[in-house]
């Protein structure tokens, strides 16, 4: 029998840390986008479209691929929730480089001859061919993760196309959402801003200045185009310039008035992690930039991202970026070897980004955070799986078949890329890497290489009552909506010049007072009710009991940067959501609100967040303040008598007892909080149970497995 004072070796005695703090919930409580997600977007089934045209028109559009004329054609569309047909519908070939493609990609459009139709409040279809991935399946994966980072972000979900015949065209395509007045008005609540398609086509989307910087040089460039005001080029001018021209001093105090920052440096991060080359940072191109009229500022939408996950062209250079094992590129070396700008330099805003301090570590946050979230294997492996086990009866089968696809692929191709290349392969092109394969590289290696940013206060939201009926009554004796704050530090903080928001983004929407203060470990209650001449800690903003965000930002002097944000959803009267226990990443709901007071329930528990393989996080609340929490583990369920001679001798564990041992121990802090952190190797994953013992008063948790 093991010791029970045998030690995991793996283990390191660590703060917990707060994992990525989402921006934009997805907005399914939009009419218009639930529609579409019920009925259009079914991530689980192959949706069947079959399109009917003259065959010369086909013709014409297959021999001229860089045409943007719609010719008329008929289209089908069957599902498991859908039997439609649409005539005059306007059909022709989109995308920049893919056109060229055997499989090239194709635009539906609803309304060109009809102008008003939408299909299931779309309108239009963007096909995507997904040419060069073996998969067909990167291009889902990282829209996927893109949206779990609370980065708005189109949604996809695949078809099998069928024109005419099927002779020239027929095979399975990804149904890729377009980004316009109906997806901005769904994710910001507006659609009467500008709204800028940015990539390349004689030059790079890299918003560089061009001189003399009017609204009409920047019109007159085919990089940029207006897609909602009928072509206003103002705010673009102005925000190219003030990025070129602007001081030191001032783009630092000024930038977060301009663009969402937080959301920007999110999205970059998704691009490092996932290797993802095609975007603003290494190429200038594929993204959108939305004029969010309720906050001011510019949002960053991102577009095309099928060439990620270790998708590299080593045959067919682009401007020298290729033969590149995106997979271990390093943070300092990401940008190396870009053609979006000249001399591999990066684009002004992500340099000048970069050269503020706090800026570079929000990214540097955001790259770890997101590779041990959003795009780690436990959370993307199981979507992936299912859409190998979907798409393998259809992927390159039809008339794109036998080889006769791009790149020789066929379907043992598609079999095969989900894990080969298991490792770089400068010589497979372009795969170079199996998806899944590449996603496990480089989430260790971000793991292992990246720097560790520099940390602020701990200070998190910490429960929230959005419907607050009877729970607890401010100073008017009133019973309004509140936000609970959490101090994770051992000391007091100072929230003077703080900033709180109901608004993604927005950084500036209410301050915190002058003298305003967190004690240590201790708690703070904001009444988010619009009245602010009630009191100091009154917002200018309240909440709605059917779900959203609230958002908490460092001071100015720290630049625009989220400390952190908790997404709840509908509560009803007097239901409060927040963290269990207080200042961990694990969510839960509360049937009874703890306003001011630790976030605990039912006694003794154990929470565990993270993800394995990699940094697992256990959690503990209700132990003894400043007592002994020790971490218990086994390689299974079972029952053991802790022996004599050890604290709690006769307390039996539900644990195996021939593996049981202590995977650590650590004091509970003054409100019963212990947490513990780790590495965890695959070899622990659905094997290791943990069990966490209050050694004061020799109770026990319920067993979480890892």
């Amino acid at each position: 029998m093991r010791s029970l004072l045998t030690f995991f070796l793996c283990f390191s005695f660590a703060a917990a840390t707060t994992p990525l703090a989402a921006q934009y919930p997805q907005p399914l409580d939009n009419a218009v986008y639930a529609d579409a997600q019920d009925n259009v977007f079914l991530r689980d089934e192959i949706t069947y479209v079959t399109v009917t045209m003259a065959p010369a028109d086909l013709q014409f559009l297959l021999a001229n691929r860089q045409t943007d004329e719609y010719k008329d054609c008929s289209v089908h569309i069957v599902n498991s929730m859908i039997d439609e047909t649409y005539d005059n519908v306007g059909i022709r070939p989109r995308g920049n480089s893919g056109r060229d493609a055997k499989k090239n990609p194709w635009k539906l459009s609803f309304h060109e001859f009809m102008p008003g139709r939408r299909f299931h409040g779309l309108k239009k279809m963007n096909l995507g061919g997904d040419a060069p991935d073996p998969t067909i399946s990167r291009s889902s994966t990282m829209f996927d993760s893109f949206r779990a980072m609370g980065v708005p972000a189109s949604r996809t979900h695949h078809v099998w196309l069928v024109i005419n015949d099927g002779l020239d065209v027929e095979g399975l395509f990804v149904h890729l959402e377009q980004v316009d007045e109906i997806f901005v008005d769904a994710w910001f609540g507006n659609n009467d801003g500008a709204l800028y398609k940015c990539r390349i086509r004689s030059q790079p989307a890299n918003l560089t200045f061009q001189a003399p910087g009017f609204p009409a040089t920047y019109a007159a460039i085919d990089a940029y185009e207006e897609k909602i005001l009928g072509g206003d080029y103002l705010l673009l001018a102005e925000f190219i310039n003030f990025i070129n021209n602007s001081g030191g001093t001032t783009f630092a105090n000024e930038i977060g008035d301009w663009i969402n920052v937080d959301g920007f440096l999110r999205a970059q991060a998704g691009d490092v992690i996932a290797g993802q080359w095609d975007g603003m940072w290494i190429g200038g191109n594929n993204y959108y930039l939305y004029q969010n009229t309720e906050t001011g500022l510019i949002e960053y939408i991102p577009w095309d991202l099928d060439h990620s996950f270790g998708m590299d062209y080593l045959f067919f250079p682009i401007l020298g970026n290729f033969g590149t094992n995106f997979a271990t590129k390093p943070y300092q070396d990401w940008g190396n070897r870009g053609f979006g700008m000249p001399g591999n330099a990066p684009p002004p805003l992500i340099e000048r980004l970069l050269d503020i301090a706090s800026y570079d570590d929000v990214l540097k946050g955001y790259c770890r955070e997101g590779a041990e979230g959003a795009f780690h294997p436990s959370t993307s492996f199981a979507r992936i799986d299912q859409l190998k086990t979907m798409l393998a009866p259809f992927a390159f089968t039809g008339s794109f078949h036998n080889g006769s696809m791009d790149n020789g692929y066929d379907n043992g191709d598609f079999l095969a890329g989900y894990d080969f290349p298991g490792s770089y392969s400068a010589f497979t092109n372009p795969g170079t890497w199996g998806l899944k394969a590449f996603i496990t590289e480089r989430r260790e290696f971000i793991a292992s290489h990246y720097p560790v940013p520099t940390e602020g206060p701990r200070v998190s939201i910490n429960e929230v009552c959005a419907n607050n009926s009877n729970t607890i009554s401010d100073e008017a004796g009133e019973f309004d909506d509140w936000v609970e704050l959490y101090n994770g530090e051992d000391v007091a903080v100072d929230l003077s010049g703080w900033f709180m928001s109901d608004r993604p983004g927005d950084a500036r929407e209410w301050q915190f007072p002058a003298g305003t203060t967190i004690p240590a470990k201790g708690h703070l209650l904001v009444w988010c009710d619009n009245d602010l001449l009630q009191g100091p800690l009154h917002t200018s903003f309240k909440l709605t009991s059917n779900g959203e965000g609230v958002h908490l930002w460092m001071p100015a002097s720290f630049g625009h940067i989220q400390a952190d944000s908790l997404l709840f959803p509908a509560l009803s009267a007097d239901e409060s959501f927040g963290r269990f226990p207080d200042g961990t990443p694990v969510l839960e709901g509360f049937l009874v609100p703890t306003p001011v007071q630790t976030n605990e329930q039912g006694g003794l528990a154990l929470r565990l967040s993270g993800n394995c393989p990699g940094e697992v996080s256990l959690h503990v609340g209700a132990a003894t303040p400043g007592g002994v929490v020790v971490f218990l583990g086994a390689a299974g369920p079972g029952s053991f008598a802790i022996p004599n001679g050890y604290p709690c001798a006769g307390l039996m564990v539900s644990l195996d007892s021939v593996t049981a041992m202590v995977a650590g121990q650590v004091n509970a802090d003054s409100n019963g909080y212990a947490s513990l952190t780790s590495n965890t190797p695959a070899s622990f994953c659905g094997t290791i149970m943990i069990q966490a013992l209050d050694v004061s008063s020799c109770t026990i948790t319920s067993v979480v497995g890892l």
